[in-house]
């Protein structure tokens, strides 16, 4: 039995509309694949952007109500104040930092840096005692031996921290730019607030809970009750580690922020900190730096239900898988755009499971 002649023509119809369709998607989705590729240089600062325009839309509408309504002047003024304290503080600690480094270098070529001998009670420590003690004692005999003795070592070391440095510097930069584009988005907040809620809209037909809300709640709260207690933690004991005269107070300043932003805590900085500042006979100072540490160390738990609300909005373990995968995936700027969009996602996956199940 053979098919009629309209049901060949409903087929050959339906074939060529399979055709275009296929046709239509491909060329739709080399149209995304370009635009992606354009613009994936700045994906980063305008995700960060992003982040900090949520976060900081609410002091926006504030400030934008005292001034008369005046939208862009607040975003100008929120930006400015942004910018001054990223490099009064960041630029004020990294040129102190610098300063000390090339200082000891310096020192060292000249000879007047001397590394003191180990003591005999390092031997006792236990599992890594005689190897600590055996480099403790290279080192003293200068760099020359441990570079000659551990070319390869010393080499992917080298080769790490300047690789670290350059990642730094460059999320610093992101940062920077980041700031100057989320301005741009605060002075048009209300129609980017509406793009949002379209594009959330359109992707999570969701008829039970409104996930553009919920997303911004997720991101202010994992901002100000994460990074921001981590930024103000650590800032907070960098003012202490200058005031003290403790070497390369910048450096361990930014430890602080990367260990309390993937909540591990400020605790073993400021722990090797004040052994340093103990065994150095400056008891007075010592005394003051412990008695200020101890506010500064239980900073965080005083802040955080302050400025998160009702508990944290994710698990801590999504925060800190976030804030090293971040690191990992995209160097220092990752610490803080990781924790947030896995906590994003991860606080719209347990939204969508809750929905299906009413």
């Amino acid at each position: 039995m053979t098919d009629s002649p309209d049901s060949q023509q409903s087929l050959n119809i339906k074939s060529k509309q399979i055709i275009h369709i296929t046709l239509q998607l491909l060329a739709l989705a080399f149209l995304l694949s370009w635009c992606f590729n354009i613009l994936a240089p700045f994906l980063t600062p305008i995700m960060w952007a992003a982040i900090l325009a949520v976060t900081l839309y609410p002091m926006h509408q504030k400030l934008k109500r005292k001034l008369n309504g005046k939208g862009v002047l607040a975003a100008v003024l929120i930006t400015a104040m942004i910018f001054i304290l990223f490099f009064l503080i960041g630029g004020w600690l990294g040129v102190r930092t610098g300063t000390e480094i090339k200082a000891t270098i310096i020192s060292y070529q000249e000879g007047r840096l001397k590394i003191p001998q180990p003591p005999e009670s390092v031997k006792q420590w236990p599992v890594v005692g005689d190897k600590v003690f055996t480099f403790w004692s290279q080192t003293t005999t200068g760099a020359d031996s441990i570079i000659q003795k551990y070319p390869e070592q010393v080499r992917s070391f080298a080769t790490t921290g300047i690789e670290l440095l350059a990642t730094t510097g460059k999320g610093l930069f992101v940062f920077a730019i980041s700031i100057l584009i989320s301005g741009i988005f605060l002075a048009y907040a209300e129609q980017s607030a509406a793009f949002a809620r379209t594009v959330f809209n359109r992707l999570i037909n969701s008829t039970k809970f409104d996930m553009a809300s919920i997303a911004a709640i997720t991101i202010r709260n994992v901002v100000r009750g994460i990074l921001g207690v981590s930024i103000i933690q650590s800032v907070c004991a960098g003012l202490g580690f200058v005031v003290a005269g403790i070497p390369y107070a910048g450096i361990w300043t930014l430890l602080c922020l990367i260990l309390a932003i993937i909540q591990i805590g400020i605790f073993p900085i400021v722990l090797g900190v004040l052994i340093y500042i103990w065994t150095t006979d400056h008891t007075t100072t010592a005394i003051l730096l412990t008695i200020y540490m101890i506010p500064v160390g239980l900073l965080d738990n005083i802040l955080k239900p302050l400025m998160m609300g009702k508990g944290a909005p994710v698990p801590m373990l999504i925060i800190f898988l976030g804030s090293l995968g971040g690191f990992i995936y995209s160097g220092f700027i990752g610490l803080f755009t990781g924790a947030v969009i896995l906590s994003l996602g991860y606080r719209l996956f347990d939204v969508w499971l809750k929905e299906s199940e009413l």
